[in-house]
């Protein structure tokens, strides 16, 4: 019987057609601005003899002050399910430590417990990663397309959720005792969560409004040891998005 080679043939073509039709990548980039939560800056320097928690540290983004905050991103989404996709994003972020805030410092400087509230500068004179707490991210994609006609077939406004994670790679400052030092590194990995809308403006051009949140527990080396903080980040930003 060759009814079902007739029915196999048809349902690939059906299938080749879809894939045709509903093949998409999207290209993205962003700029906007982010809001670090309240952590901790834990400094160990076992030469000498300081292994220090300051708890209450406050990071400043500076996010439009150059280099500027921004990102940009590279997305695929599948043709048998077009509204699943993969993407990677890289993201450029910077934070700042307020070293004149009171904050609460314990453990051992130079030998010599402390537990007291100080100005955080009487230690750490300045602590940021301002060259860039850059994220390279491998993102899964989920949209919803709305108002999708013959002269808008991806919609009139797409609707993104995304959650990834991915290495990151750090530029930390810092200058402790007065001793100073900086570089580029290997940084930890790091969780990203996003939720946003596009709007049709032209053609495959969108306008884009997303919200983020990236989390990462950083370890970086500072004179004479390593620093260690946990960086948790809002993010909102606004670009362009391409789809073709």
């Amino acid at each position: 019987m060759a009814w079902w080679r007739n029915a196999l043939a048809a349902l690939l073509l059906c299938v080749a057609g879809s894939v045709s039709a509903q093949a998409e990548w999207a290209l993205a980039a962003y700029v906007g601005g982010t809001h670090s939560a309240e952590t901790y800056l834990a400094i160990a320097q076992p030469s000498r003899s300081t292994q220090l928690t300051f708890d209450g540290v406050r990071y400043s983004g500076e996010s439009f002050v150059g280099p500027i905050y921004y990102g940009v991103r590279s997305g695929y989404f599948f043709p048998f399910a077009s509204f699943l996709g993969v993407e990677v994003e890289f993201i450029h972020q910077k934070i700042f430590a307020d070293t004149t805030r009171q904050v609460l410092v314990r453990g051992t400087y130079g030998g010599v417990p402390i537990s007291q509230q100080m100005p955080m500068k009487q230690i750490v004179q300045g602590f940021s990663i301002s060259h860039g707490l850059n994220y390279l991210l491998i993102n899964a994609v989920v949209r919803h397309r709305l108002g999708r006609t013959a002269a808008h077939p991806r919609g009139r406004l797409i609707l993104v959720g995304r959650i990834g994670a991915g290495p990151s790679i750090p530029h930390p400052e810092s200058a402790i005792d007065g001793v100073g030092l900086q570089h580029y590194e290997a940084g930890a990995a790091a969780l990203h969560l996003a939720g946003g809308a596009e709007i049709h403006l032209w053609r495959g051009l969108y306008a884009l409004g997303e919200y983020k949140f990236t989390r990462s527990r950083q370890s970086v080396e500072v004179v004479a040891g390593t620093a260690q903080t946990l960086l948790r980040s809002h993010h909102g930003v606004f670009g362009l998005a391409y789809h073709f």
